[in-house]
């Protein structure tokens, strides 16, 4: 019968715990006068991307989600590495702004956009070499030091993005650019790992990948 309690008791903990997590949010803000498409994507389910009503080119929307849930608002479904408004729900009410780029009552979600930021501008992205000339030779000469920079620029950024998962390991920031970037290194997510299971890598954003 002890037995029993015990096991009803750890039970009743559990549900108590993942209750617990939840928290409801309401994101609002404004967008462009010309957007009319915006998406609320919760840990990249795109096949549930909630499409949110535009009015006056304000919107408003109110979302139960898990505390440690990550919430991409973007103008399509697809590219989420070029999303700008990725959100941690740490408060009740979170306000963007697309016209300036500022994220207000949510000091995580401002931390996750310095460091999406961060990564990005340590790209190659479209960097290339403008060559005005007919000759040959100089082509040549400008698509390998093209080629040599973009490799340093690809190696730098690497480096940015393992430095910003390792100070954030224990967060959705390290999660969300793991995610967005493994593809920029030769061993993926396993070499993001360095044959450990990190905090990281537990996030529902990676069921399926």
């Amino acid at each position: 019968m002890k037995r029993q309690f015990f096991i009803l008791s750890a039970l009743f903990m559990v549900v108590l715990t993942s209750c617990a997590k939840k928290v409801n949010v309401t994101i609002d803000g404004t967008v462009s006068p010309t957007q009319k498409t915006l998406y609320l994507i919760i840990n990249e389910d795109t096949a549930n991307a909630k499409l949110l009503p535009i009015e006056d080119a304000k919107f408003s929307v109110t979302v139960k989600v898990d505390a440690n849930d990550i919430i991409r608002l973007h103008d399509w479904k697809e590219w989420p590495e070029r999303s700008v408004f990725v959100l941690i729900p740490d408060s009740k009410h979170i306000t963007i702004n697309t016209w300036d780029g500022t994220i207000q009552g949510s000091p995580m979600s401002q931390k996750m956009r310095e460091a999406i930021d961060r990564v990005r501008k340590t790209g190659p992205n479209g960097f290339h070499i403008d060559v005005f000339s007919d000759n040959e030779e100089e082509w040549a000469r400008a698509r390998e030091q093209e080629r040599r920079i973009r490799a340093q620029m690809e190696d730098e950024q690497r480096n940015v993005v393992l430095e910003t998962i390792k100070e954030n390991g224990d967060n959705a920031i390290a999660s969300w650019i793991a995610y967005c970037y493994a593809d920029i290194f030769p061993g993926g997510l396993d070499e993001i790992a360095r044959g450990q299971q990190p905090k990281w890598r537990n996030h529902p954003i990676f069921q399926g990948k």
